[in-house]
């Protein structure tokens, strides 16, 4: 069995949330300047496989003067993490702080981000994300 799903970057002003835990608020999560490597971190993030997509835009909720954000509510993982569309955004114009278990994860693997195989994305959407897949019950 593959290990639980853990989530990065779901903060309480951001919605959807998935019903995952939250990493409380953005405003706290922003800093001056970010980790030296930031830059692949946020490769990182945009490199990962698509779970879920969502045509969906919003505010960013740090700055409303800023262009609307698109596809917010979209998801992408690596196997192990979870995050939103929008995550890499914020990281790359606030500089957030992430959870270093996530950090660490990240460059654990070269900051490059793995491929997941297609039954590992039923296996989140199903038992993480309590999606219905409108598969047909196996007898």
């Amino acid at each position: 069995m593959t290990s639980r799903l853990r989530s990065v970057g779901f903060f309480t002003e951001l919605a959807p949330g998935w019903g995952l835990p939250l990493d409380g608020s953005i405003q706290d999560a922003v800093r001056p300047a970010g980790e030296p490597d930031e830059h692949l971190i946020v490769a990182y993030l945009r490199r990962g496989t698509g779970l879920w997509s969502e045509m969906s835009a919003g505010p960013d909720v740090l700055d409303p003067e800023a262009p609307h954000l698109t596809a917010i509510g979209s998801l992408y993982t690596d196997g192990t993490w979870l995050w939103r569309e929008d995550l890499p955004y914020y990281l790359a114009t606030y500089h957030l702080a992430l959870p270093a278990a996530f950090v660490d994860h990240v460059r654990e693997h070269g900051h490059a981000a793995p491929r997941v195989p297609e039954a590992r994305l039923v296996e989140i959407a199903t038992q993480d994300l309590g999606l219905d897949l409108g598969r047909p019950a196996t007898p």
